[in-house]
């Protein structure tokens, strides 16, 4: 290491700032070694330190050593060449922009710019047209790796310039060096300096080559005990500089030093006997303090350089620094104590076995388990620990010599029979090796897992069933969903493989929600447990029953041979249900709509096996329940459809595509318009004009009615308001709105859109179908009475097509009834259900409700209408259902008439 870097070795950031300073701006510097040498040099002239190494690279490069003192007593005259450079310079400019990326090959090229530098670097002042004349002709990359040299070479001098002890210093390898310089050209002296002032005393120039290049520190010491020489590595392991070093002496190097043992070395150290008997002194392990205090463990000797008889002269001390060793081997020490602490203190047994079997180690445990002392135990053979057991002996000792012939450990858990007990055992047998790696016995390690084993055994059993739960419904106790996936899947690689083919039936119980609603959750639970015995009595043993979700199954059935084999096993669960199901102290009479398919059809996927199913099966449902349907192309086209439909029904919502129609409802004693009924239409962006008959199925089943059904109220009550406002005469004016069971169940929804509309309750008629009333009967007519003390209308929407149950009707509070179109359009000339239509009209005047005819559509039938007494009429005969434009005008002509 060079002695310009010896100031920061104390430091060791700064230390690799300069190091790397000097390999990027420097030794990696892709400028020509000419150069840069000669840059430092003429750099590093004013600080007159450094110049040595310089000037021999220089010479190494071709250049003589006049020619490097002419550059050292003259630089100026790079200054003074800077005009004819100048002027060649633009000379080639005229030939085009140089712009270059890297040092030209051009020798007059290259003496031109290299003159540039070189003139910026012996006077930046007056040379400070080279340093544009570079700029102007290199790349910014080029040009700024010739700015960080000069940087490098003037950070240099101003480090010399500080550390003004650097330039009295020749290193040892440049000792010869300096000398043939000055032999070469004798005026060097002036730059240099003499060469006798920096040789190292006692030392030839030579030798100290090779102390610097050793890795051992070496000191030399003079009779005295004062230190004359060190080298680098005892200079970097001590932490003090040479000169720092040649300041101490015997007194000041072992203050603090310690023995082996950590007592302090005391007087009678190596170096003081030394020098007293000058005997060479043995190597000793001696704790130094270096210059920041730290202990530095070495391996110190001490040899005498000049014996006269009476003494050294001096003396040579090498310093091994054995700190890592030290402390590996603390550690060693440290790892072995707290080893054996572990093995006492831990849950294993030790034994350790020569090569002939017999044991020479042993821990506390191991004597425990064998009733014994670890001394008992030293000496004993396997054979004698168990000599009940002469098979286990043998087993153990072929064992061990496997482990001895390959040197590789072997571990084993297996049960083992201890004093009358079987036990689980989990060993591990190592080969044990002296220093030269010669396996000499085996050590084995063993640890009682008997309690984890049987944790393990009862963790396997929970997870078992945990893995049956998983996979099947605690209620009917039926694999659940995720196993029939599974099944399915399994059942779909077989047919792909070539083996046969296999149907799924997706069954679900009619009307469950109402025999959950009416009995009771405990009775549906009943049901569904009932059920699932019948399905087990009527599937094969190679079946798979499934309850898929609340009250739909599945059925899996393996090797069939066409879809008749499925439709048997649909008949024959079909045709048990047709008996009550007995429910403890009750009879259950129930249904169930069937969908199957099978795989003939070509399934890719399981999941769209189980989609094709539910959908036969729900085309069941729509079909009136209490059958099959088997699967076909047509259906999944219907179901694709009714995805679109229901994609198309959320965007008609957010788009605002809906519009409300009025159909006018007339007065038939009077002939005027005593209200409107509020009927839905949507704007399809494709379709056109879309009637609720096509869409309202699907908005019932999505839910999406409820959002639907509170636009249209509010739409209508909001209009209606707005016609009150405009014709205030006309307030006796009312609307009728249609409400879905859903919204029926809402009530607050209908308050909402009187608050928000300001519009009177009693303008406001709800029209509810006969089955959302029955469906829940109780619940119902408490909402109709709430309704009805909030002087809210309600009406029977459609009787006569559904319950039509005369001893219920008189229990709701209703307003009116409104006979379906079906009756009127049939009460003709001839009479056809003219009396059907007769009583109804007496039965609702009997029950204090006005009655209205919808689908009147000939004179006649209004004529006969009003004749039976009915009051009110809406129909085609009056008018087709009008946007809210025209219905306006009909309330306009309606006031002027």
């Amino acid at each position: 290491m060079p002695a310009f870097f010896e100031p920061a070795f104390a430091c060791p950031d700064t230390l690799a700032d300069l190091w790397h300073a000097a390999r990027h701006a420097y030794l990696e510097c892709p400028l020509p070694a000419v150069f840069k040498e000669l840059t430092l040099l003429l750099a590093l002239r004013r600080a007159g330190a450094g110049l040595v190494e310089h000037a021999l690279a220089l010479t190494r490069l071709g250049r003589a050593p006049g020619e490097v003192l002419a550059v050292l007593d003259d630089p100026r005259a790079f200054v003074e060449q800077l005009p004819a450079r100048r002027d060649g310079l633009r000379e080639r400019l005229r030939e085009g922009h140089l712009h270059l990326e890297t040092w030209p090959e051009d020798p007059v090229l290259h003496d031109i710019l290299m003159g540039c530098g070189l003139a910026f670097a012996a006077d930046a002042r007056d040379g400070a047209e080279g340093r544009a004349l570079l700029a102007a002709c290199l790349t910014p990359a080029l040009y700024a790796r010739w700015t960080a040299l000069v940087a490098y070479a003037r950070s240099r001098a101003a480090w010399y310039e500080l550390h003004p002890d650097l330039g009295q210093r020749v290193d040892p390898p440049l000792v010869e060096t300096h000398a043939w310089l000055l032999r070469e050209a004798p005026g060097l002296a002036r730059h240099f300096g003499d060469p006798a002032t920096s040789a190292r005393p006692l030392i030839a120039p030579a030798l100290l080559r090779l102390i610097d290049a050793v890795p051992t520190g070496i000191l030399q010491l003079d009779a005295r005990g004062a230190v004359v020489m060190s080298n680098t590595t005892a200079q970097r392991l001590l932490g003090h500089s040479a000169a720092a070093l040649a300041a101490l002496t015997i007194d000041e190097l072992e203050t603090g030093a310690l023995r082996d043992d950590g007592h302090p070395l005391g007087p009678a150290s190596p170096l003081r006997r030394c020098l007293e008997l000058g005997k060479p002194q043995p190597p000793m392990t001696v704790g130094l303090r270096t210059a920041r205090g730290e202990l530095l463990w070495t391996s110190l000797t001490a040899v005498p350089v000049d014996d006269d008889g009476q003494g050294a002269a001096a003396i040579m001390v090498t310093l091994v620094d054995i700190s890592e060793r030290r402390k590996i081997e603390r550690a060693l020490q440290e790892s072995e104590i707290k080893y054996q602490l572990l093995v006492e203190a831990s849950d294993v047994f030790l034994l350790c076995f020569d090569r002939r079997g017999i044991i020479f180690h042993a821990n506390e445990l191991i004597a425990d388990l064998f009733s014994s002392t670890v001394d008992s135990l030293i000496g004993k053979s396997l054979a004698d620990l168990a000599p009940d057991l002469p098979e286990l002996a043998e087993a153990y000792l072929a064992r061990f010599e496997q482990v001895m012939e390959s040197g590789i450990g072997v571990s084993v858990e297996e049960m083992i029979e201890v004093r009358g007990k079987n036990g689980w055992f989990s060993s591990t047998v190592v080969p044990l090796r002296d220093f030269d790696g010669e396996v000499t016995g085996v050590q084995v390690v063993a640890r009682d897992i008997t309690r984890r084993r049987r944790a393990e055994i009862a963790l396997r059993a929970r997870e078992e069933r945990s893995r049956h739960d998983s996979l099947h419904d605690p209620l009917t106790r039926l694999p659940n969903r995720q196993a029939f996936m599974e099944k399915l899947e399994s059942a779909l690689q077989a047919v792909r493989q070539g083996r046969p083919a296999f149907a799924v039936l997706c069954l679900d119980l009619d009307r469950f929600k109402n025999i959950n609603d009416s009995l009771g959750h405990s009775i549906g639970d009943r049901l569904l447990i009932s059920f699932a015995r019948l399905l087990q009595d009527c599937v094969g043993a190679d079946d798979l029953l499934a309850r898929l979700s609340g009250d739909e199954f599945g059925i899996l059935l393996p090797n069939v041979q066409d879809a008749s084999d499925a439709i048997r096993v649909a008949d024959r669960i079909l045709g048990q249900l047709k008996q009550p199901l007995a429910l403890r102290e009750q009879e259950v009479y129930t249904s169930i709509s069937v969908g199957i398919t099978w795989s003939a059809l070509g399934y890719e996927r399981t999941e769209d096996i189980l989609r094709d199913a539910d959908t036969a099966m729900h085309r069941a449902k729509r079909r009136g329940k209490s059958r099959y349907e088997l699967f076909d192309a047509d259906m999944h086209a219907e179901a694709v459809a009714q995805l679109t439909l229901e994609s198309d029904l959320r965007r008609a919502i957010e788009r605002g595509e809906f519009e409300v129609y009025y159909q006018p409802v007339i007065d038939l004693v009077s002939g005027q318009i005593s209200g409107f009924e509020a009927l839905l239409r949507w704007n399809h962006p494709t379709r056109g004009l879309v009637l609720p008959g096509e869409f309202i199925g699907c908005a019932e089943e999505t839910g999406l009615i409820i959002p639907i059904g509170e636009w249209v109220l509010r739409e209508a009550c909001g209009q209606m308001q707005r016609w009150h406002a405009k014709y205030p005469h006309r307030e006796a004016l009312s609307i009728s709105v249609n409400l879905s069971g859903k919204q029926f169940a809402q009530p607050a929804l209908i308050a909402k859109a009187l608050h928000e509309s300001m519009l009177v309750p009693s303008s406001l008629k709800l029209e509810i179908t006969e089955s959302v009333i029955m469906e829940d009967p109780k619940t119902a007519s408490e909402l109709i009475e709430q309704l009805r003390m909030e002087q809210v209308h309600s009406y029977v929407d459609d009787f006569g097509t559904g319950y039509s149950s005369l001893s219920y009707l008189h229990r709701f509070p209703m307003s009116a009834l409104k006979i379906d179109r079906s009756f009127i359009s049939n009460i003709g000339p001839d009479g056809e259900n003219a009396e059907i239509v007769r009583t109804i009209v007496t039965l609702a005047h009997n029950l204090g409700m006005s009655v209205i005819a919808e689908g009147v559509e000939t004179r006649a039938q209004l004529d006969l209408l009003a004749e039976m007494g009915c009051e009110f009429g809406q129909g085609y005969f009056f008018s087709r259902p009008v946007t809210s434009a025209v219905a306006e005008s009909m309330i306009s002509r309606d006031c002027l008439a």
